[in-house]
């Protein structure tokens, strides 16, 4: 039972008894078990735990990268069962596309976002590059730029489409 019914239409987010396992060699490894939670509009939300305790897991399903076994999650009352453009996932790792520099990469989080034309895109592009300190790297491949840096074009990747969910799973690590 989600700890207040009352207030799920509400929820921006809402997971309701959400168990995921998988086939280990052992058998079946339970990875999350009847995992109850609400998120509202504006709210952050921290999963801390140690390693190997379900976070990433959790992230995944969050995502649509992974479905869940039993249970339901509803994003503004739809169920998430695949990715979507509403959803992004910042991992650990940069994950630039190391032929694009700095602006482009950002850019390329962009086509996801519907009705802007090019120069809205560059704009929103320069903007979060801006907006993380990476104003002066546009051009800069990632080759040529810190880890922490890298992270940062990430973030800004993550941050111009504007979705309404941004997961991260530890992004931060390197910086």
């Amino acid at each position: 039972m989600l700890a207040n019914p009352s207030n799920e239409s509400h929820s921006q987010l809402t997971l309701s008894h959400v168990t995921k396992r998988y086939h280990g060699r052992a058998g079946l490894v339970t990875a999350v078990e009847d995992i109850n939670l609400q998120v509202k509009e504006g709210e952050f939300l921290v999963l801390v735990g140690p390693s190997g305790c379900g976070k990433s897991t959790l992230l995944s399903l969050l995502a649509g990268l992974e479905q869940v076994d039993e249970g339901s999650i509803k994003l503004d009352g739809a169920d998430v069962v695949e990715p979507g453009r509403d959803r992004l996932v910042m991992f650990q790792q940069d994950a630039l596309f190391p032929w694009l520099d700095a602006l482009e990469n950002v850019l390329f989080g962009l086509r996801l976002k519907p009705g802007l034309t090019d120069a809205e895109r560059a704009e929103a592009a320069r903007y979060y590059l801006d907006l993380v300190g990476l104003a002066d790297k546009e051009k800069a491949h990632p080759h040529e730029l810190s880890g922490g840096m890298r992270q940062r074009v990430a973030l800004a990747r993550s941050l111009a489409p504007n979705p309404r969910v941004l997961l991260m799973d530890e992004p931060f690590s390197a910086l």
